[in-house]
C-alpha cells in the first residue's frame, strides 16, 4: 500500500528534512485515502511518498538528497513492526528522519530519537521487528495517481552471503477514478 505523506502531512509540499511520519499520521492517511477499515495487515508492504524525491539529481551535483531527508517517527516505526509489515519503504535514502547538518556532525538527530541511537528506525527494523527496509524509492507516479493499494513485489539480485542487495520493486495497481 502507498501513503501519501507529501499530500496528506506536508500540505501537497515535499516534507522537509529531519520531519518525521509519526503512526497518528499513517492512521490519518489510511482513513483519508480510503484504507481506513482494512488498516495495515501482516505481510503489508507500507510504502510511504515524502515528495523528497523531488529533490533527487543524478549526478547529485546540489549535495541535497543524499545529505539528509524526513523519514519515520520511532512511534511509527513500532507501529508497522507491531503489525508485521514484511517491509517499509520511502522516497528517502534513509528510512530515519536526518536532519539537515546530522551526518556531518553539525546537528543533532530529530527530537523523538531514542538516545545514542541516530539511526534508530533502522535498527529497530532489521534487529527487531524485522521488516525489510526500502530505500530510495520512485513513488511519484504512483502517489499522482492516487493507487494507495497494490500487489508489490520486490526483486533482489540473486547472491549469497549478502546482509542487502540493490532491488527492483514493482507495485500493480489500479489508479483512483
Amino acid at each position: 500500500m502507498l501513503l501519501d505523506a507529501k499530500k496528506h502531512v506536508g500540505g501537497g509540499q515535499a516534507m522537509k528534512a529531519g520531519e518525521v511520519v509519526t503512526a497518528r499520521h499513517i492512521e490519518q492517511m489510511l482513513v483519508a485515502q480510503g484504507l481506513g477499515e482494512r488498516g495495515i495487515l501482516a505481510g503489508d508492504v507500507v510504502l510511504i511518498y515524502t515528495g523528497w524525491s523531488d529533490h533527487y539529481r543524478d549526478p547529485d551535483t546540489e549535495k541535497v538528497y543524499y545529505s539528509a531527508a524526513p523519514g519515520l517517527s520511532y512511534d511509527a516505526a513500532e507501529y508497522l513492526g507491531e503489525r508485521r509489515v514484511v517491509a517499509a519503504g520511502l522516497d528517502t535514502p534513509f528510512v530515519d528522519p536526518i536532519a539537515e547538518g546530522q551526518l556531518a556532525g553539525e546537528a543533532s538527530p530529530p527530537s523523538g530519537t531514542p538516545e545514542g541511537m541516530p539511526l534508530a528506525i533502522h535498527h529497530y527494523f532489521l534487529t527487531q521487528a524485522g521488516v525489510h527496509t526500502l530505500e530510495n524509492l520512485n513513488l511519484r507516479e504512483l502517489a499522482q495517481q492516487g493507487v494507495a493499494s497494490s500487489c508489490a513485489m520486490i526483486l533482489p539480485l540473486r547472491i549469497k552471503g549478502s546482509a542487502g542487495s540493490a532491488i527492483r520493486p514493482v507495485a500493480i495497481g489500479a489508479p483512483r477514478r
